[in-house]
């Protein structure tokens, strides 16, 4: 042999080494670990015996490989062998506990292991092993005997059988628990894969290799060992805590213990052996083993220990000391923004998170802003959530933190329902895009009781590890003692926000009482002048309603006395002329100064009538139809001047018009200068027509409504805003003060009414008046009660 072909033998050896090593030491643990954690428990102890089979023929598959004489290969292959005959039997064991199916496939669980039993005696006889001999890179491999076919057959079967149940459990559609079905598919493709690569190795015994399958289809057992340890981690597989981890790393440290000491003693030993002689080769072997052991084990436990601290298993918190520190620094913080600080820098440093911020609901409670943050690289804080994302509704809905992980699987599955009682539907795709865009591995809730305060968003923690339920857990609770103590904050910080905007507003208001003060003697000043221009204003109005009534009563008075004097003239003259003039003689004349002076007479009576005074103030029962018949003859008297005749006036009061209740000088006031103005907007107009109708109101019978209308000029609207504002008037100067409508609106609110218009341009206008009724039986009762008293 060749120094290059040894080369080649002994890496091809070495290969092969390897994986049947750290296959072992792998599942020895993962058998062990599994066991102590439960070992009541029948699917942890089927796991642990199925592991130990595979361990225990993957470790004495080593020695056979290796050695050096035939009968002791003989030995060890049938020691190998008796570990993986229970193989087929305990996997199929553990799928169907796995499975909760034991009881359907009791019978051929019983009857694996019988066989297995009866394969495990065959293996002590030469049917089973019918010899060993060299082969590919070995010192000696397996022989089959007439048994030992069989055998394999049955291996296939068996296996084959649980890996389809594993198969036809993955694809039911009725299985609603996802880790579950994570659990059922990882273990699926992992035993494929395994029992894929191992079959190679029965392969082996009939002379069959695979070019470039072969030496390396064995590390896929070894991945099928690790991908279990990685679903115990990942999906808390047969209720394993994560402590597991500290076993993978105990074991690649053993694993790298054995491995230099196997590859060094074989190596060592073909080399050495050709140039010392003897059992001194043994010794230069062992120490030279054992020197390169003792030179690498301190930089590997070193490297080993870095590595499972930070990628494998952080160092644990005590959790219950951290809601204890965490509680005590929240509740000696008053200020909002210095409570945010905390709680996000005691999360982020305490559980090694990458970064984490808060979002809180604001006022008007339709969306939460992002408040704070740490560990973003962009500016977030402008950043919020309306309160309809599916995110927030699943929070709100469920009560509970939510990981990234496990919205994942939900997506991965295309579910969309989940809750308490998996009646509620969310959209996990919506949940999973929103968590990306918050780079969020958790998302926990805060209540203040029914309702959601606030939501922490946690980014990936530093080591690359998932959040456990425990994390969940704790994070929940933190969530909600600090609701308490942000909403304090809160309130604190808006106190404290409204005690500085009280002493702004007190300075404001020194200040605005001094201007205030300032003002007020302005005002009275104002007062005063309003007040004086008031009474001129008042004073002007009523001279020039005297000046009107004395023109008009001057010229109803002047014709019959300018008569009467000349009667009086004739009858001198006629006098003198006959002093013995007999009265019949003149008769005449004194019949016409008799109608002259009743005409005077006339003139003044009508006048005193209507300037009769009623008691100022006082509200009596009034008939609506005289008030205006009386008011129109003083209307005449005013506005003689302005050559109005000819204008018809129309009354079109119902019989059945209650008595209003009204002071009497008042509201002929309001009728005067409602006449007056129906006057002067139809002045120039061809057939003047003012109407005048009364009627109960018939949305309220307590009050009864005038309408004022005429068929003058009309007036626009922006006028209409206008015409009851003080001061206001469309009349050219000299003609009107602003006055009129304006005390018109004023008396017939001091009655309880109401006065409105309407009007267009080239129509006419129309006035109407609410009036109460007077109601006798407010008098009927008070009287009644007078008379039973």
């Amino acid at each position: 042999m060749t120094l290059f072909q040894f080369s080649i033998n002994s890496f091809g050896l070495v290969n092969y080494i390897i994986a049947y090593l750290s296959l072992a030491v792998v599942l020895l643990f993962l058998a062990i670990f599994v066991w102590m954690k439960s070992a009541q428990d029948v699917i942890n102890r089927t796991f642990s015996a199925y592991s130990f089979a595979i361990a225990w023929w993957s470790f004495f598959t080593i020695p056979l490989l290796t050695s050096r004489y035939a009968e002791a290969a003989r030995i060890w292959d049938q020691v190998c062998l008796s570990g993986a005959i229970f193989i087929p039997a305990t996997f199929f064991h553990f799928v169907v506990q796995f499975l909760r199916s034991y009881e359907r496939y009791k019978k051929i669980v019983q009857l694996c292991y019988f066989v297995s039993a009866v394969f495990f005696f065959a293996n002590l006889t030469n049917y089973f092993v019918a010899d060993v001999r060299p082969f590919h890179f070995f010192n000696f491999y397996t022989v089959p005997g007439t048994l030992y076919t069989i055998f394999v057959f049955y291996f296939g079967v068996i296996s084959t059988l649980g890996i389809v149940l594993l198969f036809l459990e993955m694809h039911k559609s009725d299985v609603t628990d996802q880790r579950y079905k994570n659990q059922v598919r990882w273990l699926f493709i992992t035993s494929f894969l395994g029992y894929m690569g191992g079959g190679t190795n029965y392969l082996m015994s009939y002379g069959v290799v695979i070019p470039f399958v072969t030496p390396v289809a064995n590390y896929a057992i070894l991945v099928y060992g690790l991908a279990v340890a990685y679903i115990i981690m990942r999906y808390r597989f047969l209720n394993i805590d994560v402590f597991i981890k500290k076993t993978l790393v105990f074991a690649g440290l053993l694993a790298f213990v054995f491995g230099v000491f196997t590859i060094a003693t074989f190596v060592m030993r073909e080399t050495l052996s050709k140039y010392v002689a003897g059992g001194n080769s043994n010794l230069w072997t062992y120490a030279i083993s054992i020197f390169l052991i003792v030179l690498g084990y301190d930089p590997i436990r070193n490297l080993m220990m870095e590595l499972t601290d930070r990628y494998l298993f952080q160092k644990k918190y005590d959790y219950q000391k951290l809601l204890k520190d965490a509680s005590k620094g929240i509740s000696n913080i008053e200020s909002l923004e210095r409570l945010f600080g905390l709680v996000v820098h005691f999360i982020t440093m305490r559980m090694r998170v990458s970064r984490a911020a808060i979002l809180t609901k604001d006022r008007g409670g339709t969306r939460y802003d992002l408040e704070y943050q740490r560990g973003y690289e962009k500016n977030y804080l402008a950043y919020c959530i309306e309160e309809a994302n599916p995110l927030i509704q699943y929070l709100v809905q469920e009560k509970e933190a939510i990981d990234i992980e496990a919205v994942k699987e939900y997506v991965m599955q295309g579910s969309k329902k989940r809750g308490k009682g998996g009646h509620r539907e969310y959209d996990f795709n919506a949940i999973k895009k929103q968590m990306d865009e918050l780079g969020a591995s958790c998302c926990v809730p805060s209540f203040l009781g029914k309702d959601m305060k606030n939501v922490l968003t946690l980014g990936e923690k530093k080591s690359g590890d998932y959040y456990t339920s425990e994390d969940l857990n704790v994070l929940f609770t933190l969530a909600q003692e600090s609701a308490i103590a942000i909403e304090n904050a809160r309130l604190y910080d808006e106190a404290i926000k409204k005690t500085h905007e009280l002493e702004r507003i007190n300075e404001a208001l020194e200040a605005a009482k001094s201007r205030l003060t300032d003002a007020l003697k302005e005002t009275e000043t104002a007062n005063k002048q309003l007040q004086d221009t008031q009474v001129q204003l008042i004073h002007e109005q009523k001279m020039a309603t005297l000046g009107r009534l004395a023109a008009s009563v001057g010229h109803e008075v002047n014709n019959p006395l300018t008569i009467l004097s000349m009667n009086v003239s004739r009858a001198i003259l006629k006098y003198r002329k006959n002093p013995d003039l007999k009265v019949s003689e003149i008769l005449e004349v004194f019949q016409k100064m008799e109608q002259n002076i009743s005409r005077i007479k006339a003139v003044v009576n009508t006048l005193t009538g209507l300037l009769k005074k009623s008691e100022k103030g006082k509200f009596e029962p009034l008939s609506l139809k005289l008030i205006l018949e009386e008011t129109l003859p003083l209307v005449q008297f005013q506005t003689y001047l302005d050559n109005l005749a000819g204008t018809e006036v129309e009354f079109n009061i119902s019989g059945n018009v209650p008595l209003i209740r009204g002071d009497l000088e008042r509201l002929q006031e309001v009728f005067l200068n409602l006449f007056i103005n129906a006057y002067h907007a139809m002045a120039g107009r061809r057939n003047p027509h003012i109407k005048v109708t009364a009627e109960v109101c018939p949305e309220d019978t307590k009050f009864v409504v005038v309408n004022f209308t005429d068929n003058g000029s009309g007036m626009s609207e922006e006028t209409m805003k206008k015409i009851f504002n003080y001061g206001y008037t469309t009349k050219p100067p000299g003609k009107g003060s602003g006055m009129g409508l304006y005390m018109c609106k004023y008396i017939i609110e001091l009655h309880g009414g109401e006065i409105k218009v309407k009007s267009k341009l080239g129509l006419g206008t129309c006035f109407s008046l609410t009036l109460p009724v007077y109601e006798e039986t407010k008098l009927s009762d008070v009287e009644a009660q007078a008379k039973t008293g």
